[in-house]
């Protein structure tokens, strides 16, 4: 049994967008609920549909692009993780991720938002990987289906489900700047993975958004328009909900980003990958930011203070290792 858990696992990709997808969107929900001043602990039940919601989608687009990439990676000696699956055992794990999603979509048809969203980040996923149509071999337009549907219409759906649970009209300031927050963000993740795939992709003979552009100014274009972008409106998020803390931990994280490099070595990236890298701010949003806003919450309302320990019990990697690091620095 636990063999099998094992291989879906690996099959879904898990330990690659649990906590990178879902923390950050988590981080989401607390922030609007702390903005609208409501107990998150009182959002429970949103809590665990959002999680029901997200987790099958996101193993879904993990194995169609194995599934869809599965020539091409062959081709380019690539790791596949779907290489000698049985046929049968890919059509059990795509139902397996189908279905639960129909069952969500069943759930919310009598709400225009929720459903729209929702249907929107499952057909992103879908011509991103799916021929014929292919986006990820489309260029820009693939970058874009792909940073909305891992990070954009994810994010708008969290804080609509939000407003939503509140019964009131939805804010368009922190609408907007959670919308170019999360497609910047995704952007830059996009364009990173595929700069990381560079050398694989042009050997299976792949158009990428990368692949058909000359690299700097891709890189000037991450850097100096998506970049700025991603950390405006994350500076307008968190100046909207008033959060002290919050901004207190982007100074400590600045402050632990800053001494790993001086005493590690490690390199800071933006998009372009190096060795002994870490990706600017990735870290801040996986685990000060929803650390920030649970922490926050729980001096209004000391029972959210149970979600705080459910959170890091769902996501518990980075914000060990994290600490590990705060720890040893420490030491040194």
């Amino acid at each position: 049994m636990e063999g099998q858990k094992s291989n879906i696992s690996q099959t879904i990709r898990a330990v690659e967008w649990w906590e990178y997808k879902l923390s950050p969107l988590f981080a989401t929900i607390y922030a609007t609920a702390f903005l609208l001043n409501l107990s998150i602990i009182s959002l429970w039940p949103l809590l665990a549909l959002a999680l029901i919601a997200l987790i099958p989608g996101a193993a879904y687009v993990s194995v169609i692009n194995d599934l869809t990439d599965l020539e091409d990676d062959l081709a380019s000696g690539k790791n596949n993780r779907l290489i000698g699956r049985s046929r049968t055992f890919i059509t059990v794990t795509l139902a397996c991720c189908i279905l639960p999603g129909v069952m969500v979509a069943i759930h919310w048809r009598d709400d225009f938002l929720l459903l729209t969203l929702y249907l929107a980040n499952w057909t992103a996923f879908s011509l991103y990987s799916l021929p014929p149509i292919r986006l990820k071999n489309r260029g820009l337009l693939g970058v874009l289906a792909d940073a909305s549907g891992a990070h954009l219409l994810p994010a708008l759906l969290v804080i609509s489900l939000v407003y939503r649970r509140k019964g009131i009209p939805i804010d368009f300031l922190w609408f907007t700047s959670v919308a170019v927050w999360s497609l910047s963000y995704g952007l830059r993740g996009i364009l990173w993975h595929q700069f990381s795939d560079l050398d694989n992709d042009e050997k299976a003979g792949l158009r990428t958004f990368v692949l058909r552009h000359k690299l700097t100014p891709l890189y000037r274009f991450g850097n100096f328009i998506v970049f700025p972008a991603e950390l405006s409106s994350f500076a307008i998020m968190l100046w909207y909900t008033g959060s002290r803390l919050a901004i207190c931990l982007l100074f400590v994280y600045a402050l632990l980003q800053w001494t790993r490099r001086k005493r590690w070595k490690t390199n800071l990236v933006i998009v372009a990958p190096k060795t002994r890298y870490r990706i600017v701010m990735q870290e801040y949003y996986e685990v000060f930011y929803p650390l920030a806003f649970l922490l926050s919450s729980s001096l209004k309302y000391p029972a959210d203070a149970v979600v705080l320990f459910l959170h890091l019990f769902l996501f518990p990697r980075r914000a060990a290792q994290t600490l590990k690091d705060i720890i040893k620095l420490i030491k040194e």
